[in-house]
């Protein structure tokens, strides 16, 4: 145990520097642009999780026992956030997994109150968000654990039926089998919830997850209980109910319900404050609402090693044109044409270009947003002389999204150019 603590403290400190240095860079707030529509909800998440991941501490984390909470709201804000190759969301996970063999090298079973009264929960939930299994954590199973806090702790559950969901919550997106005293027990009384929406949405959030037909008239109570709570503004409370409340409407599948939801993300949105960072326990409660996820999502992302990438036979080929323009010296611009599969991304088009032809190069990193492109054809971009890769569409408009989430369609033309900020 001692052994494993002390190798996750050394890959902590080593990365350090790296990582200060990375993070450094230049952010570009959404306040500076003049929004419409969705792109204020889609820009409070990307400002919202920039803010999350600059409130991190010299350690690369949050704090003890807020770390799993932080690693669930940048999942479900953007699923393809943590990746073992970028060090920067890498080192945050470590940190997570390092604050929980602590804690089990103090009290193995982890019943103390302060794990073992729902906090563990939101560990397991991490841990299945970022691919790791809580059946053998570094030879620990958390699942027996949990269930084992259930019995220990059963007054305390009985009399919070918000944790006891939470925990209910847990086991399903771990894909372990609940047992159902459990979800008998989570809504003894069908529409009275001590900790009102809250509760409520929690209690539905774990019968949604389970799914089972059993529980309809639990489950149904639960949602409605919420909606009825609805005020004159179309908000379910403060941020933190408000944004449990928008994880329900969306979990329920129901489309109908989620112009339900529209002035709660409104308030969320304006909550994220574009110059002051609003507090921590804040932005861990509502980025997933903002990002039109609940915590059921956590079990339903794939992870990349249980993902085979194919390209069917019928996919259609077809050409696209790709130009590279020096803008800083003026002393580059060349035109490549390049296949590209139905489905694959602008990013799939530079690694098909680059693997066809030796006179076209690129580099990339992986970030929060998606594939950062740091060079192309040799010529780098510098922070430091406030150089960048600027992508552009055949109408020389910037693209709203990074290269691996851009699908091509056939005939088009995108520059990436070589400019300042």
């Amino acid at each position: 145990m001692f052994k494993e603590i002390a190798t996750l403290i050394i890959l902590i400190q080593m990365a350090g520097c790296f990582l200060l240095s990375k993070e450094g860079g230049n952010h570009t707030a959404c306040s500076s642009r003049i929004l419409t529509g969705d792109k204020v909800r889609q820009c409070a998440v990307n400002d919202g999780t920039r803010m999350l991941l600059e409130q991190r501490n010299a350690e690369w984390g949050w704090g003890e026992r807020s770390e799993a909470e932080a690693i669930i709201a940048l999942h479900l804000a953007n699923d393809a956030w943590f990746s073992k190759k970028d060090p920067t969301s890498y080192i945050s996970v470590k940190q997570m997994n390092l604050d929980l063999l602590s804690a089990i090298s103090n009290n193995i079973a982890l019943t103390n109150p302060a794990w073992g009264h729902g906090k563990l929960a939101h560990y397991v939930l991490g841990l299945t968000a970022t691919c790791q299994d809580p059946r053998n954590f570094y030879g620990h199973n958390l699942i027996d654990k949990l269930q084992n806090h259930l019995n220990v702790s059963s007054q305390h559950f009985h009399s919070n039926k918000f944790a006891y969901a939470l925990v209910v919550l847990a086991l399903c997106n771990a894909n372990s089998t609940v047992d159902a005293a459990y979800l008998k027990d989570i809504s003894t009384s069908p529409g009275i919830y001590t900790f009102g929406v809250d509760e409520a949405a929690m209690v539905y959030l774990a019968y949604a997850c389970v799914n089972d037909a059993a529980y309809s008239t639990q489950s149904k109570a639960a949602l409605e209980y919420i909606l009825q709570k609805r005020d004159s503004k179309g908000l379910y409370g403060n941020e933190y109910s408000t944004a449990l409340a928008v994880q329900a409407i969306f979990a329920s599948n129901n489309k109908s319900l989620e112009s339900l939801s529209d002035a709660g993300i409104s308030f969320m949105s304006n909550s994220i404050d574009r110059t002051n960072n609003p507090h921590k326990s804040m932005l861990l409660s509502v980025l997933p609402a903002l990002a039109k996820k609940s915590y059921i999502d956590v079990g339903r992302t794939p992870c990349m090693s249980d993902i085979i990438v194919t390209t069917p036979p019928s996919s259609k080929v077809f050409l696209i044109k790709i130009t590279v323009i020096n803008n800083v010296s003026g002393h580059f611009n060349r035109v490549w044409s390049v296949s590209l599969n139905e489905g694959q991304t602008l990013y799939n088009a530079l690694q098909n270009l680059q693997a066809a032809d030796s006179s076209f190069s690129f580099t990339s990193t992986t970030t929060t947003y998606g594939q950062l492109i740091r060079s192309v054809c040799g010529m780098d971009a510098l922070t430091i002389n406030r150089q960048y890769w600027q992508m552009l569409d055949s109408n020389d408009t910037p693209l709203s999204t990074a290269s691996d989430r851009f699908f091509p369609t056939d005939g088009s033309s995108f520059t990436l150019k070589l400019t300042k900020w």
